[in-house]
């Protein structure tokens, strides 16, 4: 293809032309012709010359999973594997939109000798979750004169899986650190009577009692034999229903309901990892998008943050089907983290609930309320804040009906806005811990 100097000298050569056809000027016919044929001729010679087959590429990350906000470190080689050398040679590695690039360039403008391998690297920030691919990469090939260059896009793909954000975690073991982190989660273990290590009290002798219980010194004490009692920690099985319909992504881009939602669900997912407690994850709208059952472990964690990183809100809400999907594949006794905005609902929602009590699973509903999440009255004019007054006024007796009639069904339900989201998140899972819902 021809530059933009091969243009313009080819422009000048017709100008030259018609210029000295018109004063019969040979020595202007001349150049014009010599200006024209200089950028024509070499056009065969250079495609000749040039084969991008030539150029090897092979690009690596620091890793391949990356936190949102976190720091992405990309190396690219390229490697001359044919027999011509290459005096300048253009390659840009291309970025995903939403990543900002950081540090260095991720193109490089160089000279490349036969059999000579070049490396250049930057670094990337990842500001949304999600799944990216890195790549392709574009190679322009010039010739020495700058007359014509030869582009193409090498196919070289790279995905990168982007998690939610960790830095509410971050801030969480931060202020568990500051409170001795102990004093924050120690005293918060489910704990019941059993054959533990730590003392619990001691109890008149029973029949069904293992006779090396019996504590010697209470029953002569008392007179009558009496068993000494032990308490054991117990672990808890939770499951994060997380609502993905189409209503939960109102609001301003990468602050709406959908987003605080993966966000506390990260955290729940962390903290019930770090105490040993089974997590599991299911995402619905108006199908079933993901279900991971409830299972201890970090491989689970992170089986989690891989699902939440690719959730797009999309359909209606229907919850019914996703209890009845979740009370078939789980033992009683479970705790349900329904994170839901309870709005565009129907009968079926108070339904699916009565459903998860029978099967006597605990629930707890997180319910973020649209108006806080979509208008900022910082944002809008006197006309517009009096309208959104009036919706969420309408929009909060819905709820509060919803509300009283799930209080019936002994079922709690949480409004909460963006800035008591998170907090709420990590006491109601205390909450759990203590009074040992969901024992597995």
């Amino acid at each position: 293809m021809l530059t933009i100097r091969a243009r313009i000298l080819i422009l000048a050569g017709l100008f030259f032309l018609l210029l000295g056809f018109s004063l019969t000027n040979y020595y202007l016919i001349f150049l014009g012709i010599f200006c024209v044929l200089s950028t024509v001729i070499s056009i065969p010679l250079f495609e000749y010359s040039v084969d991008m087959k030539d150029i090897e590429f092979e690009r690596t990350l620091d890793k391949e999973k990356v936190f949102a906000n976190d720091f992405l470190h990309v190396t690219v080689k390229l490697r001359n594997i044919g027999k011509r050398s290459y005096e300048f040679i253009e390659v840009h590695d291309i970025y995903p939109e939403n990543f900002i690039l950081a540090l260095g360039e991720n193109w490089i403008d160089t000279r490349l000798d036969t059999g000579q391998e070049i490396e250049f690297s930057y670094v990337l920030m990842a500001k949304n979750r999600g799944a990216y691919n890195l790549g392709p990469i574009q190679v322009i090939i010039r010739d020495r004169l700058g007359f014509h260059f030869e582009s193409s896009k090498v196919r070289n793909i790279t995905e990168i899986i982007v998690y939610p954000s960790y830095e509410d975690v971050r801030r969480m073991k931060a202020f568990a650190s500051r409170r001795r982190q102990g004093l924050m989660f120690g005293t918060h273990a489910t704990r019941q009577k059993g054959y533990g290590s730590e003392f619990y009290g001691i109890r008149p002798y029973i029949t069904a009692d293992e006779y090396r219980r019996i504590d010697w010194k209470a029953t002569a004490r008392t007179g009558k034999h009496m068993v000494r009692e032990f308490e054991s920690e117990k672990n808890i099985r939770f499951l994060i229903l997380l609502d993905a319909s189409s209503s939960m992504s109102r609001g301003k881009i990468e602050e709406d309901k959908l987003e605080y939602s993966i966000r506390a669900s990260v955290l729940l997912a962390n903290l019930a990892q770090e105490r040993r407690d089974s997590i599991g994850l299911l995402i619905f709208s108006d199908k079933m998008h993901y279900y991971l059952p409830p299972k201890p472990g970090r491989d689970n964690f992170f089986k989690i943050l891989d699902n939440l990183s690719k959730v797009q809100a999309s359909g209606k809400k229907v919850l019914y089907e996703a209890m009845d999907f979740a009370v078939k594949r789980l033992p009683k006794s479970s705790f349900f983290f329904l994170l839901t905005d309870m709005e565009d609902i129907k009968d079926e929602f108070l339904k699916a609930i009565q459903l998860a009590r029978s099967y006597d699973h605990n629930i707890i509903i997180i319910s973020p309320f649209g108006p806080w999440f979509e208008a900022r009255p910082e944002e809008l004019r006197p006309v517009d804040i009096a309208l959104t007054q009036a919706i969420a006024e309408e929009l909060w007796e819905k709820r509060m009906t919803t509300i009283r009639s799930l209080a019936r069904l002994e079922v709690s339900v949480i409004n909460v806005s963006p800035a008591d989201y998170f907090p709420t998140i990590i006491s109601e899972f205390l909450k759990a811990k203590r009074k040992g819902m969901g024992l597995i």
